[in-house]
């Protein structure tokens, strides 16, 4: 027969679970600066709204388009139009060339942002409902969102339509389609890509676009990435060793390489700044990759992310892929091999 301290003990810690749940979610609230409100946006059944949506490393993007569509699903049978998605990794695909929400999908008059983070498809999901800002950031800092995380998504639906069914929220979005449409950005800010590099970089300068050593610190889409929820710390190590692999390069060889940040400078300005090119990769699924830079005769046989170097000359706006395609899962690897190709190109007779 177990002590009667046993039982007492085995009591409490069942009372502590509900509140250390809370905690847990507090703590995630307070990291993605919001604050809890007590229902949803009162107008959110009259208005539109826009969705961002993370799902684990390894979904590929037809599991992630289904989610969507399920999701979505929900939508429209409450009455909330989710006019758009965006997949909150392409926010990381284009190094140094920000990915701005394009005027037309503004121009729709979107008032809300939704968010759904899921962290494990069978038991951990992250749901949010709050204003949108209109802006690249989607939410202004201490904004009221409604909150939930959960291990049933299911009961975060049940909870909603009952919301709903109280009579508070006006509903006039009457004819939702049942399709999520996904905005999927393409790699803007050149003209032409080639599959080789500047015959020469005697005299030459590239920029290294300046990256946000904190990018956690501030509101933005990256918060909701499931790594950036799961383990905050690690993802923001791994996007600073970036940081000191980018600015290692710059202080080894001046020469050739210069940190910029790139804010606010239009190709005028860095032509003015003596800067010939701009060092970018792109990172995001294969295919995503193999659609945003052609390049002839290599093989798409990968699905998995992907990450590709490349340069971009400020005065003709044309990319340049190098000769070969280089493209790999490891951003150093990457990086390296790229760079790799650029010194080959140096060490011929003449550069």
């Amino acid at each position: 027969m177990r002590p009667l301290l046993f039982y007492f003990i085995f009591i409490l810690n069942l009372a502590q679970l509900p509140l250390r749940s809370q905690q847990s979610a507090d703590a995630l609230w307070t990291r993605l600066q919001m604050n809890e409100a007590f229902n949803p946006p009162q107008d959110i059944l009259s208005t539109k709204s826009i969705v961002l949506l993370d799902v684990p490393k390894g979904v590929l993007e037809g599991e992630r388009n289904k989610l969507a569509d399920q999701l979505q699903v929900f939508f429209a049978e409450v009455g909330i139009d989710a006019v758009v998605y965006f997949a909150v990794p392409k926010f990381n695909s284009v190094g140094g060339m920000t990915e701005q929400i394009p005027g037309d999908i503004l121009r729709r008059d979107i008032k809300h942002l939704i968010f759904l983070s899921i962290l494990d498809q069978k038991k951990d999901f992250v749901l949010g409902i709050g204003p949108f800002n209109g802006k690249a950031s989607f939410y202004d800092k201490g904004a009221n969102f409604w909150l939930r995380r959960t291990s049933d998504l299911t009961q975060v639906f049940d909870e909603l339509r009952g919301l709903f069914r109280t009579g508070s929220f006006v509903k006039t979005n009457l004819l939702i389609g049942s399709a999520a449409e996904f905005f999927e950005p393409s790699v803007s800010g050149f003209r032409q890509a080639y599959a080789t590099l500047p015959s020469e970089f005697v005299g030459k300068k590239i920029a290294i676009p300046k990256m946000e050593t904190s990018p956690l610190s501030k509101p933005g889409p990256l918060l909701f990435d499931t790594e950036a929820i799961l383990n905050p710390t690690g993802f923001e190590n791994q996007l600073k060793s970036r940081v000191n692999s980018l600015n290692l390069l710059a202080t080894s060889d001046s020469t050739l390489f210069e940190v910029i940040d790139l804010e606010n400078k239009d190709d005028a300005a860095l032509r003015r700044a003596k800067i010939d090119y701009v060092l970018h990769f792109v990172e995001a699924e294969a295919p995503n990759v193999y659609r945003f830079l052609p390049f002839k005769g290599r093989k798409e046989d990968k699905k998995e992310v992907l990450i590709k170097f490349f340069l971009r000359d400020v005065r003709t706006n044309n990319a340049y892929l190098g000769e070969l395609w280089d493209a790999d899962p490891d951003w150093n690897t990457a990086l390296n091999s790229f760079l790799a190709q650029i010194e080959r190109i140096r060490s011929q007779k003449g550069n």
